[in-house]
């Protein structure tokens, strides 16, 4: 299958970022008198936007201060969202790889769009990539479609011919609502089991495997 474009989730594809979130969520937590998470834990409620997440590992009843957990949230992980992150080893060679060989890429995640673009400019080259969108007002989070086929009108690409790869249901569900190749990775927050249940076509455990599938 020839693929002229390729859109990365960023979290657990292809960045570990779990340090930084747990350290910004546990920070939130503690500021109000919370007992702090463990990062598996505090991970479960990853990939369905920043409100979401935060909402997940605030207290049952602590709904009525969600707004200012969120605020807080924010403010503790914008400052410290590049402390631990790194990327995945063999990812780097991947892109490098793909550009050369004249297919597309881009990023698009559930993370804030400043904070997305911030990840991304501070680890990697940006100019390898034809668009970086992150969630905001913009587009409806994933699994919507929607950001997924703006993306593949920049890239110049249909749907079919692009493939989404990600670590979780919500990226494969994406891609199968778009129309595209979904392509799991298992290095990820989210198990194998899991992915496959969501719509994975292929599972891949390097990123070196993901380049002799797309190279084939």
């Amino acid at each position: 299958m020839n693929f002229k474009g390729v859109i990365f989730d960023l979290d657990g594809t292809l960045a570990d970022t779990g340090a930084d979130l747990a350290d910004a969520i546990n920070l939130m937590l503690r500021s109000f008198g919370f007992e702090p998470k463990s990062q598996s834990d505090i991970l479960k409620h990853i990939n369905f936007g920043a409100r979401a997440f935060v909402g997940g590992c605030l207290p049952e009843d602590a709904e009525d201060i969600s707004d200012e957990a969120f605020t807080r949230y924010i403010g503790f992980y914008r400052e410290r969202c590049l402390e631990k992150t790194y990327i995945y080893g063999g990812v780097p060679e991947l892109i490098k790889t793909l550009r050369e060989f004249g297919i597309k890429l881009c990023v698009l995640s559930n993370k804030p769009d400043d904070m997305t673009k911030k990840i991304v400019r501070g680890l990697l080259d940006a100019r390898d990539f034809t668009g970086i969108i992150g969630g905001s007002d913009r587009f409806p989070h994933k699994p919507s479609p929607e950001s997924s086929l703006y993306l593949a009108g920049k890239m110049r690409a249909e749907p079919n011919e692009i493939l989404f790869i990600g670590d979780s249901d919500v990226d494969m569900k994406t891609a199968v609502n778009a129309g595209m190749f979904p392509l799991g990775v298992s290095w990820g927050y989210r198990t194998e089991d899991v992915i496959a249940g969501a719509g994975a076509k292929k599972i891949a455990h390097s990123p070196g495997e993901i380049l002799e599938f797309i190279l084939k």
